[in-house]
């Protein structure tokens, strides 16, 4: 079994930038973002960027070089899997298999040292999470947790931000030329499937899945169980919008 390391030599290890780089501090802040800060190994990748039959693929590469960059420093002993091969992830997080999936779950240690180092990733827009889901589907909340776990990931945010733009997708209020250099980077993100098509195999590309909106349309497109679509929203905005 790995070494486990504590919350002060994560602290150490993370405000290293010789040990911690960027793509490392953002599997943490991915996985971070969850619920039980856990999710498959290939939804980490995915909201990397990474695309392809296999998106952890250039994730476990990176893990087994940090992982080494780290017993450099630290007295570390790995998880042997075979004869001179080692579980290197087994370091940063518990793992096991659901189904053709890997799950990582990130250490406790790892997450108390992110969230002391304010290094967690996550955002100011607590009012994404739709309370009333929860409400609502009662026996899916974990799942409504974890959908908007995407919303609110800086990963998946900026590859959907990065390709949709800014502006709300309904209603196309942008929030800097409305309000100014305050606006800027400011919009919710949004979750096109409805709960009830999210199975346990569920993957989200953050491109494909996710819409930016501003949060009045945001709330009016969960107003109705199931929420309405964008071309519903938007035809009604506009609609009225001529009246």
């Amino acid at each position: 079994m790995a070494t486990v390391l504590n919350k002060v030599q994560w602290i150490e290890i993370l405000k290293n930038e010789d040990l911690t780089n960027e793509t490392d501090l953002s599997i943490f802040q991915a996985l971070y973002s969850f619920d039980g800060h856990k999710a498959y190994a290939s939804q980490v990748g995915m909201l990397l960027g990474y695309r392809g039959k296999s998106p952890h693929a250039p994730l476990n590469s990176e893990v087994g070089r940090y992982a080494k960059r780290i017993a450099k420093f630290y007295e570390v002993e790995f998880t042997e899997r075979s004869q001179r091969k080692y579980k290197y992830w087994d370091l940063f997080f518990n793992g096991w298999e659901e189904g053709r999936y890997f799950v990582w779950q990130l250490k406790s240690e790892i997450a108390d040292a992110l969230k002391e180092c304010k290094l967690t990733g996550e955002l100011q827009y607590a009012e994404e999470i739709i309370t009333e889901e929860k409400g609502m589907f009662t026996e899916g909340a974990k799942k409504t947790i974890t959908v908007n776990s995407y919303e609110r990931n800086p990963k998946a945010r900026m590859l959907c931000i990065e390709h949709w733009g800014h502006s709300c997708s309904v209603c196309g209020l942008n929030f800097q030329t409305m309000y100014g250099d305050m606006g800027i980077g400011f919009i919710h993100v949004h979750h096109l499937a409805p709960i009830s098509q999210i199975n346990e195999s569920y993957q989200v590309d953050p491109v494909e899945d996710l819409r930016p909106v501003c949060p009045n349309c945001h709330s009016m497109l969960h107003i109705l169980n199931p929420p309405l679509t964008i071309s519903q929203l938007k035809e009604i905005v506009n609609v009225n919008r001529k009246q």
